[in-house]
């Protein structure tokens, strides 16, 4: 590269760092007064500095620094400005400049990853003996009632237990809980429970049909209501009543309804007086689906409001708050619903409140403010989010997933924020016992993140200690986004003697 070159590039890259402290400062005194935790100061600082960065497309920069050996750019997340004081520092010294920027000491390099290593362990626990991603597992009710259930999953790596709250009652997580401490305490290692709220998840509450089996095939019609005392309109075989009958007053026709957690599609094609008679756009299965009870709805699309709590949910609290290590919460959509968990948490435990909290990710509304969702939370409790990829997928669609969950991956490490990776890892695994090529490749990629969640299966066991194993393999030659390069042993065999 000539130096006229060099000397441009550093213009550009000295005119970056400006504008991104600029704006980094403005933004980060929007939500100074808010931080009510001093240890949190720093990480939304630097939060606020990278998505200061990510307003600029540094697609072409990028590469016109890889000839310099100046291509750290893209691994900046958990300390932006020290990366790109140390970048403009070593393109002004090949562009033969002066500059004032300099380079920052190892300890501001470290202090990122030092930062999200801490927050981890204040919410999920201290790290594995083997591994850096922690493993969490969702109890089954039988884990209530079988204490070996708990002492096996335990023995073969779990780190955190969950609890469903949508499901099951106060007797039988008391049962849960106390077999985990004891397992915990038999093989001396840490297992913390969450509990997770179940917040305003919309399902199928109950149905109404005149077939044996309610299956249902592209073309058909379905009557949807939130009223308990159902009804089939004329020439309608099937009614489904949702769980949470205020989101009927949001749907107008049009709009797009999906059954079965993504698994039927729907449109509203017309209104009556208590609900919407909805038409089977497709089905995931050619020959149908067969629609239950407790089913999943979603209404990607449609801006609704619903309170986070219900009745019932702020009962649970009362238990989770005295029993759980963490609290979780389903179906966050703006930072008022994190102050009202936090405010809700807070009345409950006498002494200063730290109880970190999960937030989960499942729709296009929270991703849209993940930033202020995670300076809301994190500012006043360590906090972790879970990536509800099933969720999330049916509200924004499969094919903006991949791009998602990678953005999550690194908003959430700027902020230093722990992230869980959930949904459906090793699904087939947790069923068969034999795990399908893409399943290896998704734990590969959920090394990424702080922790995984497993669901629970016939072979959840066998499950962990595979994960397990692929984690601590693959977590040695890469952190986050970084290659560890280290040693392979194809590239020794390449020079052996008997080879050259």
């Amino acid at each position: 590269m000539k130096t006229e070159d060099a000397r441009g590039l550093l213009r550009q890259l000295t005119d970056l760092r400006k504008q991104v402290q600029e704006d980094g400062a403005a933004l980060y005194k929007t939500w100074k007064h808010d931080i009510k935790r001093e240890a949190f100061e720093a990480s939304a600082q630097n939060l606020a500095e990278y998505m200061a960065l990510r307003r600029h497309d540094l697609s072409e920069l990028q590469w016109e620094l890889i000839p310099l050996g100046l291509s750290s750019l893209g691994r900046l997340e958990a300390r932006v400005m020290p990366t790109l004081d140390s970048v403009v520092a070593s393109c002004a010294r090949i562009a033969g400049e002066e500059t004032q920027v300099s380079y920052h000491a190892n300890k501001d390099f470290l202090s990122g990853e030092e930062t999200l290593d801490h927050n981890t362990q204040e919410v999920l626990g201290p790290e594995p003996e083997k591994r850096y991603t922690r493993i969490m597992v969702t109890m089954p009710t039988e884990a209530a009632y079988n204490p070996a259930i708990a002492d096996n999953l335990v023995a073969c790596g779990m780190e955190i237990a969950r609890i469903n709250c949508s499901h099951d009652n106060e007797t039988l997580w008391r049962m849960m809980i106390r077999n985990v401490r004891d397992a915990a305490a038999k093989h001396r290692r840490s297992c913390r429970i969450s509990m997770e709220i179940p917040g305003p998840k919309i399902r199928i509450d109950r149905i109404m049909t005149t077939m044996r089996k309610p299956r249902v095939v592209a073309d058909d019609k379905i009557y949807f209501t939130g009223n308990k005392l159902m009804f089939l309109p004329g020439g309608i075989h099937l009614a489904l009543c949702c769980s949470i009958p205020e989101i009927i007053d949001y749907l107008t026709v049009g709009e797009k309804v999906l059954l079965d957690d993504g698994h039927v599609d729907t449109t509203v094609i017309e209104r009556l007086d208590d609900g919407v008679i909805l038409k089977v756009d497709k089905v995931v299965r050619e020959k149908g689906i067969t629609l239950r009870a407790e089913k999943g709805i979603n209404f990607p699309g449609i801006d609704y409001k619903i309170p986070l709590l219900s009745p019932r949910d702020e009962e649970i609290m009362d238990f989770v708050c005295k029993n759980a290590d963490i609290v979780g919460c389903s179906f966050v959509r703006d930072k008022e619903d994190v102050t009202l968990l936090l405010d809700e948490i807070n009345k409950r435990i006498k002494k200063k409140n730290t109880m970190p909290v999960i937030i989960k990710i499942e729709t296009s509304d929270s991703m849209r403010i993940l930033p202020e969702i995670l300076v809301t939370a994190a500012s006043r409790v360590p906090t972790a989010i879970m990536i509800a990829r099933g969720d999330l997928a049916v509200e924004v669609g499969y094919a903006r997933l991949s791009e998602l969950q990678e953005e999550i991956l690194w908003i959430c490490e700027a902020a230093h924020v722990p992230v869980i990776w959930a949904t459906q890892v090793v699904e087939t695994m947790v069923k068969t016992g034999i795990p399908t090529r893409a399943e290896i490749s998704d734990v590969s990629l959920a090394a990424k993140s702080e922790c995984v969640m497993l669901n629970k299966g016939d072979h959840i066991n066998q499950a962990v200690l595979f994960v397990g194993d692929v984690l601590s393999k693959f977590e040695k030659h890469v952190y986050k986004k970084t290659a560890i390069l280290r040693k392979l042993a194809i590239a020794s065999g390449l020079f052996e003697e008997d080879r050259l």
